[in-house]
């Protein structure tokens, strides 16, 4: 007789119906939430477990963290909560199946303990004025750092500029993502930068009749982030949420229409 994994004194319960399958014992005897993940995903990536989950690779995978990203987005955007679950669940699983993956290469393989060490250490570093040593001025609690929310993004692109040894504001700017979002954080870049004033200066386009029509176009788009960014408003989720309003409107008018049709 097949051996009953189930735990009955713990929290989590494996869905009905595999309480007896031994291959899940990793995840049963995983002591946090995560840890379950991990071994789940660990149970599909190995020899053994699924055909098409171990024939994956970081790249493969590109597509569908950017698909669930994106998923999350229109969840959180749209307030809904259950949705909300799935989908963060489903970036949660994009992350540790990468780090599954970086684990089998044979150069250079690292694992999801280290990722989290390590992004537990740049949160660390990045919040100098949270983290005040115990022999330091201000360790009583008291504040020291920066007091709004402006002040502390200020200090963060300073400390992981002076990580990054970044000499230029555009060092780390992915070229991969869409033009507009590239140029809304290029616009963002700059406007935290010193020499703002210098550096916007390269988005004036040319004054002579030699500027086509695409480059009027596209400098009318680099004015519109601008001030977007110059009144806090973040342009690319507004144009998401616009957009959704225009598509609901758009049914809206396609429904009347057929409802008309069928008189």
């Amino acid at each position: 007789m097949t051996e009953t994994i189930i735990r009955e004194s713990e929290a989590y319960r494996l869905p009905a119906g595999f309480e007896h399958c031994s291959k899940l014992r990793p995840v049963v005897e995983a002591k946090t939430a995560l840890d379950r993940v991990k071994a789940i995903v660990d149970i599909l990536y190995s020899p053994g477990g699924c055909p098409w989950d171990g024939r994956q690779t970081n790249r493969t995978l590109l597509k569908h963290l950017l698909e669930e990203t994106y998923e999350y987005i229109d969840a959180v955007e749209t307030d809904d909560r259950d949705n909300m679950r799935e989908e963060l669940g489903d970036v949660l699983l994009q992350s540790v199946f990468q780090a599954r993956v970086c684990e089998t290469d044979p150069d250079d393989p690292f694992g999801i303990d280290e990722v989290a060490d390590r992004l537990v250490d740049k949160l660390i570093t990045r919040h100098p004025h949270v983290f005040v040593p115990d022999d330091a001025d201000g360790a009583d609690g008291t504040q020291t750092g920066p007091e709004s929310p402006e002040a502390t993004l200020a200090l963060w692109e300073k400390v992981k500029q002076k990580e990054k040894h970044r000499k230029s504001v555009l060092d780390g700017i992915s070229h991969t993502q869409g033009a507009f979002l590239r140029a809304a954080k290029v616009v963002s870049r700059v406007s935290k930068s010193p020499h703002a004033d210098d550096l916007f200066e390269a988005f004036d386009g040319p004054d002579d009749a030699s500027a086509s029509r695409s480059d009027a176009y596209a400098d009318d788009i680099f004015a519109v982030i601008r001030r977007a960014q110059a009144d806090g408003v973040d342009v690319e989720s507004a144009l998401r949420n616009r957009l959704r309003d225009v598509e609901a409107g758009i049914a809206e008018r396609e429904a009347e229409a057929r409802r008309h049709g069928e008189r």
